[in-house]
């Protein structure tokens, strides 16, 4: 049995790698607890104007070609040309929104009001009156000094009343911090996103400027591989969202016409919501197929739960799903987005948290071409690695060669 590992040396080496380790980690923890409150600011300021960046930055290559397009068909100048390509894409989203947001009232609306309906009205009226009549008499019984001296005996002092009004307080103003970030966002990614797709060559290659020399052509090479991975991507998806629309509205249309109260509009919305909702990788899908499934069980509570004609339609249109999803997995998506842009579905998974978890929903809707970008520079180190080490074995061969050439002379 070698006992060298059991030696001195080796006993001191392993002491001193686990006390360096332990102290780092000890260090960085003690690090970490005097200056959390400096880097949540920085973090918070430095997310501010990155998410509108990186929203602004992968929107560029949607609006982009309509604006190319402008400037080619109508001979357009090119500051109005993107101005208007970004107002046409703002206008979109704001309609897309208003009416998700319209139609998720109004069902909500519906069931509320076909729930209650179930109930026994008087019964709940009967209680609300009898809440607001203790209510009552119990303010009138009792002084505002009676009260105080009731909630201070029961163990809750004046201090912890203040103390739960401060969390009140605090949670209010991080509502507001919130608000007043989105709308941040929402000001200045039309912003970035204009000089982005005016000036994005100009922007990219005084960025690459900043890189020493020796690597200054791998970035400007980086960069121009993920411009192309994102147009792939996008350009991509744009076709895809484009079948499956067209897919769904040809289906749904053809189950509005027996189904009461499905309508053809209906049928249309839902399907174009669907393509778009596919955007989200796997988890769209899913949330695109609630949006027919909560209308028709809204219909179907609304009818008194007489019809089956909606739970029907329910099951027709997941087996229309479930036959998209099919397609898409085998036939669509390997046909449109092709070799260049396939990711592993792992590694999807993992950038939905991840860049999730960073960037909220935005880090959700790019995670795809985040981690395209980032398997186009993985694979591009890769390729500097190979072509470096083929280098290096062809000069050992060349010198081996000398070598030999030598000895024979």
């Amino acid at each position: 049995m070698n006992k060298n590992w059991l030696s001195k040396e080796k006993l001191i080496q392993v002491l001193l790698v686990v006390s360096i380790l332990s102290i780092s980690v000890m260090g960085i923890y003690f690090l970490h607890q005097l200056t959390s409150g400096i880097f949540r600011i920085f973090m918070s300021a430095l997310s501010a104007v990155l998410i509108p960046f990186i929203i602004a930055f992968f929107l560029s290559f949607i609006v982009g070609p309509l604006s190319s397009w402008m400037i080619k068909k109508f001979n357009m100048n090119e500051n109005l040309a993107v101005i208007l390509s970004i107002l046409i894409g703002i206008l979109f989203v704001i309609m897309l929104i208003g009416i998700v947001i319209i139609f998720i009232l109004s069902q909500v609306s519906s069931v509320l009001n076909s729930l209650l309906g179930l109930v026994d009205a008087e019964s709940i009226r009967t209680l609300i009156n009898e809440i607001t009549q203790a209510i009552d008499v119990y303010f009138k019984t009792n002084s505002f000094t009676d009260i105080i001296n009731e909630i201070s005996a029961n163990g809750a002092s004046i201090e912890r009343v203040m103390a739960l009004i401060g969390v009140v307080l605090l949670t209010f103003t991080g509502i507001i911090s919130g608000i007043f970030r989105i709308i941040a966002i929402f000001v200045l990614t039309p912003v970035f996103m204009f000089y982005l797709i005016k000036e994005k060559e100009y922007i990219f290659l005084n960025i690459a400027k900043v890189a020493p020399k020796k690597v200054r052509h791998h970035v400007i090479e980086l960069g121009k591989r993920s411009d192309e991975v994102i147009k792939n991507y996008f350009r991509g998806q744009g076709m895809m969202i484009g079948i499956i629309s067209i897919y769904f509205a040809l289906t749904l249309s053809v189950l509005s016409f027996f189904v009461p109260g499905f309508r053809i509009e209906y049928a249309i919305m839902f399907a174009i919501l669907m393509g778009l909702m596919n955007i989200i990788p796997y988890i769209g899908a899913w949330i695109g197929l609630a949006v027919p499934m909560i209308f028709l069980l809204t219909k179907y509570l609304e009818t008194g739960s007489n019809q089956n004609i909606y739970l029907y339609a329910m099951g027709i249109i997941v087996m229309i799903h479930l036959i998209e999803q099919a397609l898409e997995i085998s036939i669509i998506q390997p046909t449109i987005l092709g070799k260049q842009v396939h990711i592993h579905p792992l590694l999807v998974l993992s950038s939905l948290i991840f860049f999730g978890g960073i960037f909220g929903f935005a880090g959700v809707l790019l995670a795809v071409p985040l981690a395209g970008t980032i398997k186009a520079v993985a694979l591009y180190i890769s390729e500097v690695s190979s072509s470096k080490s083929v280098e290096k074995e062809k000069e050992i061969n060349s010198n081996r060669l000398e070598t030999a050439n030598e000895n024979q002379d």
